[in-house]
């Protein structure tokens, strides 16, 4: 789903983005404004304030640059549109974490350089040229996709994770790797909400213990029963998320059993073999 929204966000950007300097000034900006936060909103795959203010910047950035380079235009556009996911984006050990985040913003970049100068180049064709230009700088914006980037919601319990103490970093942590490895593909519609909505309000009581946690130079005896009660109530959360997804896994495994189709067909061909060839023993 991310990625149709992404093409159709990439396309609209492009497509309508060297237009927007012809509607006017309040108009015109308006319109960039919104593909820039549409853009970026899609981009993220999340409901995130940082994309969307990242992805005003760079509509602001780009209508700047595009009048002098396309090329630059676009690919600020697009940098700026991935910067969230840019530090989403994992690597392994202290030396080697920059360099997935490095070649996912040159991804971006390099693809929407290429994509701005498509856009602008022909954005006085023909309708069907048009229209193939749009979709090659759409699907163009869409490449850095090809790199891994974490969960939203595993990466701000990670980070939380990173700033507090225990016994509330080793659960955010538990939680965050929950998160990776989560399914839901077998909960019904209101299961489904009703866990992301625990999720929300992990993210949320990981964010109030975070506060806590800078301002708890000379804490006061209220503070620490604060603290404690936001770690088991983090605990909890957990706790349950983990259970739920453990349910999941289960009847997942219980529907795999049950699909013994292949199994019985497997069988009676070993059956019906064994016959043939019996038969074939006492005819010799």
């Amino acid at each position: 789903m991310q990625r149709v929204l992404l093409l159709l966000a990439a396309g609209a950007a492009f497509a309508l983005g060297p237009l927007a300097a012809s509607l006017g000034p309040v108009s015109g900006a308006a319109l960039a404004l919104l593909l820039g936060v549409l853009l970026a909103l899609s981009a993220s795959g999340a409901r995130s304030a940082v994309a969307a203010a990242t992805g005003a910047l760079g509509a602001f950035a780009a209508a700047v640059m595009a009048p002098a380079s396309p090329a630059i235009g676009g690919a600020v556009l697009l940098g700026f549109a991935y910067a969230e996911r840019t530090a989403r984006v994992r690597g392994t050990g202290s030396a080697g974490r920059a360099l997935p985040r490095l070649a996912h913003l040159g991804v971006a970049l390099g693809a929407g350089a290429l994509a701005g100068t498509i856009g602008v180049s022909y954005a006085s064709a023909s309708l069907g040229v048009r229209g193939v230009a749009v979709v090659v700088a759409a699907v163009l914006a869409a490449l850095p996709l090809l790199i891994e980037a974490d969960d939203p919601v595993a990466h701000e319990l990670d980070r939380a994770a990173a700033t507090v103490s225990d016994p509330a970093r080793a659960r955010l942590r538990e939680g965050a790797e929950l998160r990776r490895q989560a399914g839901e593909e077998l909960l019904d519609a209101r299961s489904a909400r009703q866990v992301k909505r625990t999720w929300r309000a992990l993210v949320r009581l990981a964010e109030a213990r975070c506060k806590l946690e800078r301002a708890s130079t000379g804490a006061s005896s209220q503070a620490e029963r604060v603290r404690a009660l936001l770690d088991d109530r983090i605990a909890a959360h957990v706790s349950v998320l983990s259970r739920a997804y453990l349910a999941v896994d289960a009847a997942r495994g219980a529907e795999a059993t049950i699909d013994d189709a292949a199994l019985r067909s497997v069988e009676s061909v070993g059956e019906s073999l064994e016959q043939v060839s019996d038969a074939l023993v006492e005819e010799a």
